[in-house]
């Protein structure tokens, strides 16, 4: 199931995302809101949230146009597309920073991490401190998810905000802050995952193989953080090993598979393919298998037709044939696949 699920998920995350609109000429984030908030339909109101993500702010005005979006506007797309503008914010604007520091002093989460994104993009040392002694505050919970209170809730998620900017922002002077939070909360090692990847991995491979259940948390969170594929290409034989070592998480060794596959040029797509055929057991064969298909290379086809065709799971085979369809095109895998078990939808 869970090959079945990656093989979907590899598929979505290939598709083309359609491009942003251009801001018209001269137009301000400040100006753009109020036309958000006279719009009368929602295709003009999605169409302005999406002119907003793509305008630079250049004024306090627009700021606070976005500040009122954010705060006004619980829907996530609002909030989406107001820090999307917010993020357009570069260090040159110093002028802004007391009013990132008036968010951070009010006591509402919402304010809170809309002030920690702004001082973040500015790079305002003296709002430093004060997004420092957010990220410090013990968690609540161990997941956002386990909070019932909606504002205890937005708290932890600024706080989880607020250590994300300061990985970014300090590097490793933040790191053994975020080791520490993630004894708290395990989601807080897929940060460390995020920007400490050569450091942590072998963190993950401990955790992983720990009696207790949050540093196993921590290593499955860590380990399916977003990397570049530089430093995954660095660490792909380190990765490769814990993915064959079977004392490592299940869960930890199928997401650091996808990364391995991901990199791999034409001969270790072979080697992984030869892992694979020469498994002895389906679970270690369906391992391999996902860092093979996580390539996208042509020498992936023979094993994803196999797949498709015979695989008796219906998730599984509709999972193959869409990586298939990915790499030959609709035509050429209906001529391929002629069996009728294989769901063309």
């Amino acid at each position: 199931m869970i090959l079945a699920l990656m093989l979907l998920s590899v598929r979505l995350a290939a598709a083309e995302v359609p491009p942003t609109p251009a801001p018209p000429a001269n137009s301000t984030v400040a100006a753009l809101k109020e036309r958000f908030l006279a719009a009368t339909d929602d295709v003009e109101r999605a169409r302005t949230l999406e002119l907003i993500a793509a305008t630079n702010p250049t004024s306090a005005r627009d700021v606070s146009a976005l500040f009122d979006l954010f705060s006004r506007f619980p829907d996530a797309i609002v909030r989406q597309k107001s820090m999307e503008s917010l993020a357009r914010l570069h260090p040159g604007m110093p002028e802004l920073e007391p009013l990132f520091m008036t968010y951070l002093r009010q006591d509402e989460p919402e304010s809170q991490l809309f002030g920690i994104n702004g001082a973040f993009r500015l790079r305002s040392e003296d709002a430093l401190p004060m997004v420092r002694r957010i990220a410090q505050r013990r968690f609540k919970a161990p997941a956002a998810a386990s909070i019932d209170a909606l504002s205890e809730r937005n708290a932890w998620w600024t706080q989880y905000e607020a250590l994300s900017a300061l990985a970014q922002w300090q590097g490793e002077k933040s790191e053994s802050l975020l080791v520490k939070k993630s004894q708290e909360s395990p989601a807080v090692a897929h940060l460390l995952g995020q920007f400490f990847w050569s450091r942590t991995l072998p963190r993950i491979a401990q955790w992983s193989r720990s009696s207790k259940l949050g540093d196993r948390q921590r290593a499955v969170e860590a380990s399916g953080a977003p990397i570049e594929p530089a430093e995954a290409r660095a660490t792909r034989d380190a990765m490769l090993t814990l993915v064959g070592d079977t004392t490592v998480d299940a869960e930890v060794r199928h997401k650091l598979a996808l990364k391995v596959g991901a990199v791999s040029d034409d001969g270790e797509v072979s080697a992984l393919i030869a892992k694979h055929d020469s498994a002895g057991d389906a679970k270690t064969r369906l391992l391999w298998a996902s860092a093979v298909f996580a390539s996208h290379n042509m020498k992936a086809v023979p094993l994803l037709e196999k797949y498709a065709r015979n695989d008796p799971d219906e998730l599984m085979r509709r999972g193959a044939r869409a990586l298939l369809v990915d790499l030959l095109g609709e035509e050429k895998v209906s001529a391929l696949l002629k069996d009728d078990k294989v769901n063309k939808k």
